[in-house]
């Protein structure tokens, strides 16, 4: 290796080179281990495993699978789930927090039947 400082103007094109390298390493670290690219992106998981990807409770992943709001595949008896699948189903129902706590309180009073006893 050479003991030379990289100029600020061979940065971008230095940071470019250790990228396509990292790519590299990733493909050749996936065909040690066995498995092609798009081989990993297809397999099935069990309950198990979705329950660590979505990070909750497994009676609350089957609820959700039994109102069919998570994507799954039944497999005789078992469930069975694609990774990729529910990042993107995760993806897509993430809170942004883009309303304030008092448009959400008024959204909630205007939905109420009656008005509350206690003072809101």
């Amino acid at each position: 290796m050479e003991n030379t400082i990289p100029s600020f103007d061979s940065l971008p094109h230095l940071v470019g080179s250790l990228i396509n390298e990292i790519e590299g390493l990733k493909s050749l670290v996936k065909e040690a281990i066995g498995m092609k690219p798009s081989e990993h992106d297809n397999r099935l998981v069990g309950i198990d495993e979705a329950c660590k990807i979505l990070r909750r409770k497994k009676s609350t992943v089957y609820h959700m699978v039994r109102d069919g709001i998570l994507p799954h595949y039944k497999v005789g008896k078992m469930l069975e789930f694609r990774p990729s699948e529910l990042i993107a189903w995760q993806e897509q129902h993430a809170c942004d927090g883009s309303k304030s706590s008092g448009e959400i309180l008024a959204e909630m009073k205007s939905t109420m039947r009656r008005k509350p006893k206690s003072g809101w």
